[in-house]
């Protein structure tokens, strides 16, 4: 058993037992005292630009295939999402399309089923997208014509069926698009494709929250900082060297005297737990974590810095003496 299946059981048990020691069933919860395998740290590994434009050639000798991967790309919708989307969920007056469902498969059997975070979001698509899922859609109805078969327009948007009738499978599309990346000379998955729209917008200076809500990340965006940190930070780097290009110059300044004007430097912190809180600070002036939002867990931070819980738990404390975060309690840090 995988050590996903294994946290989801201990979840479901533990809430289990949890209700039934509120109700007094039991005197005290026993699996309060098993401790779950750990998650796994996020590292993010998205595509290279040159990467994503051969996939994306590579997927267009196929029109529906090309389709659902320029989607993925585009909208970092989940492969059970893009399975279950139907022509109905499309708006092409407005250019929005609606998730609200998900494809779920175990073996042979397939069903439709709610969201990963039960929400149905709607995402805005850019002119180039619509353009080709009307591409699409003129394709699939001609398909359907020649068969003299109708097309409903409830029908799915991928499907094996000529009239859409039944969607696509998701364990074939990852098989699919494995085999594709192979042929390449790469080895990816398909749920890439998710973390290189993530990286795309947070580069191109969209903010965390609707990025978030693009990719239907629950926690107000705390899920896409704790994951995708690393390209906020080079999103940050790239904005300081724009700046730098539209500084004036300063004029009757030679070099030695620059270097008496400017003060010293701080250096870099040092101990591990002043690094954390450093890029926590510069997190929150940055406005990636707002105020009245709460900070990551103390064993997120700890998994994500490979640090022990305590050294975690000093880095909140010093933003907390600074009176940069509220810290209360039996509850998570909260920016001041």
């Amino acid at each position: 058993m995988s050590n996903s299946s294994v946290r989801q059981i201990h979840n479901l048990l533990n809430g289990a037992f949890t209700r039934a020691e509120r109700w007094r069933w039991l005197g005290a919860n026993p699996v309060r005292q098993a401790e779950p395998p750990p998650p796994p740290k996020a590292d993010p590994n998205p595509p290279s630009p040159v990467q994503a434009a051969a996939i994306a050639s590579a997927a267009w000798t196929d029109p529906g295939w090309g389709m659902l991967v320029w989607l993925a790309m585009t909208t970092g919708a989940r492969r059970g999402e893009l399975c279950a989307l139907r022509w109905s969920d499309i708006d092409f007056a407005t250019s929005v399309i609606g998730i609200g469902s998900s494809i779920g498969q175990i073996g042979r059997r397939v069903w439709e089923k709610d969201t990963k975070t039960h929400q149905r979001r709607r995402i805005v698509l850019d002119p180039q997208t619509l353009a080709l899922l009307r591409s699409y859609l003129a394709v699939c109805a001609n398909n359907a014509a020649q068969l003299g078969i109708p097309f409903p327009e409830t029908g799915y948007l991928f499907s094996p069926a000529p009239d859409h009738s039944t969607p696509t499978k998701p364990d074939t599309v990852t098989q699919r698009y494995r085999r594709m990346c192979r042929r390449l000379g790469w080895d990816m998955h398909i749920h890439q494709l998710r973390h290189y729209s993530a990286t795309e917008l947070i580069a191109a200076g969209v903010d965390i929250r609707t990025v978030a809500g693009r990719l239907g990340h629950s926690g107000g965006g705390t899920t896409t900082l704790r994951v995708y940190s690393a390209w906020v930070a080079e999103a940050d780097q790239r904005a300081a060297v724009s700046l730098a290009g539209r500084l004036p110059e300063l004029v009757n300044l030679d070099a030695a005297e620059g270097d008496q004007l400017l003060p010293n430097q701080p250096a870099r912190p040092a101990a591990p737990y002043e690094r954390i809180a450093d890029d926590l600070r510069g997190a929150i002036r940055s406005g990636a974590i707002r105020a009245g939002e709460t900070l990551p867990t103390v064993k997120d931070l700890a998994e994500r810095y490979e640090v022990a819980p305590t050294t975690a738990q000093r880095a909140i404390a010093l933003l907390r003496n600074e009176k940069v975060v509220a810290v209360s309690r039996g509850r998570r840090a909260v920016v001041a």
